[in-house]
């Protein structure tokens, strides 16, 4: 399971570089992205089983990337991890809600992070035709 590919997207260019390297020295494939907009282009080109998503960012925020990633046949199924920096009463609905998504707050532990990536990728395999 640890060769999954996982998607990375958050407008914290160290945040991204350090989730990165720490998900590729664990034998994930991973690919990265800046924005919402971001998000959704490759969600749809490379067809990830985990993306990895921050809420606030900027063009496109992470909630409305991932309501657009749940409209899309194609993408609806990926598993969604949140990532923010604060306790946001806006994601929590989502959560409880949608299916197939969790939230980690920022600063983060990459500890939790590993094993609830470990969780979602055996929970909700994620297959493309």
């Amino acid at each position: 399971m640890s060769s999954a590919h996982i998607l990375v997207v958050d407008d914290d260019l160290a945040l991204v570089h350090l989730l990165r390297e720490s998900l590729l020295s664990s034998g994930y494939t991973v690919s990265t992205g800046y924005d919402g907009q971001m998000a959704l282009q490759l969600a749809r080109k490379e067809k990830p089983a985990l993306i990895v998503l921050d809420v606030a960012m900027p063009m496109l925020n992470g909630l409305k990337a991932f309501q657009y990633l749940r409209e899309a046949p194609e993408t609806r199924m990926i598993p969604v991890i949140f990532l923010s920096g604060e306790l946001t009463k806006d994601v929590y609905p989502v959560i409880e809600s949608a299916g197939r998504v969790a939230h980690v707050k920022k600063p983060m532990d990459l500890e939790q992070l590993h094993s609830l990536i470990k969780q979602f990728l055996q929970q909700y395999p994620v297959a493309f035709d």
